[in-house]
């Protein structure tokens, strides 16, 4: 899955907004500011989710299986995480499918590692990427219902698939709230030494002083040929 991601993820085309962008310096992190923030919030609430499913999970789930359907008759987990089918274990097969769709709509989260708000800009554009995440998605779908042999999964009912999707699909919603988290350290050395603003789209902007006068220009454009940038 995460070579698909990557995969995905790197068939991106080029867009018009990065000839706005200021070049990097060769002393630049190759993971800046904004990636950081990101990573950490959907970090910590992907391991909230599992850990909450883990030791918590028996109390609240049950298994309202038949087989491979859903039925109308439900039982509660046992203490060990096991349902109707003792061939696996479905709490662990739900945290399992929980997880790999929080990765999958984290996705399209990282499409945009600034602060744009619209993830989904220009999603349609590339092919490879709708293929490839509809390949994971149906190989996941694939890997719980039938691949217990290899996977070592039970059948999920419709009720748990539902909350899997759901719990997943925030990682959009979050997406959005934490591209207004405040980004507390510089994202490269041109910033910090010309004084420059990353907008929301990624692109350096100059910050004019009191007497009128823009710091872009000057500290800015001689750290750059220092870098070899320019």
């Amino acid at each position: 899955m995460d070579t698909f991601g990557a995969l995905a993820l790197a068939t991106e085309d080029p867009t018009p907004d990065l000839l706005h962008r200021q070049p990097y310096g060769r002393f630049d992190k190759l993971i800046n500011g904004h990636m950081w923030r990101n990573i950490m919030v959907q970090a910590v609430y992907q391991l909230a989710v599992q850990l909450g499913l883990l030791w918590f999970g028996v109390l609240f789930l049950s298994d309202c299986t038949d087989g491979y359907i859903t039925s109308t008759v439900c039982v509660p987990l046992l203490p060990n995480g096991q349902g109707k089918n003792h061939a696996g274990n479905y709490r662990d097969t739900v945290i399992y499918n929980t997880f790999v769709w929080m990765q999958l709509f984290n996705e399209l989260n990282c499409r945009r590692i600034f602060n744009e708000v619209n993830m989904f800009k220009g999603v349609l554009n590339n092919w490879f990427f709708v293929g490839i995440w509809l390949l994971s998605a149906s190989v996941q779908v694939a890997s719980v219902q039938f691949g217990g042999d290899v996977f070592h999964t039970v059948p999920l009912d419709s009720y748990a698939w539902a909350a899997c999707i759901a719990v997943g699909a925030f990682s959009l919603v979050l997406g959005v709230f934490q591209r207004f988290v405040p980004v507390c350290f510089a994202n490269s050395s041109a910033m910090q030494e010309g004084g420059g603003q990353l907008g929301a789209d990624g692109v350096l902007r100059e910050i004019s002083r009191p007497g009128g006068v823009g710091v872009h220009g000057g500290s800015l454009q001689r750290r750059l040929l220092d870098d070899g940038a320019l």
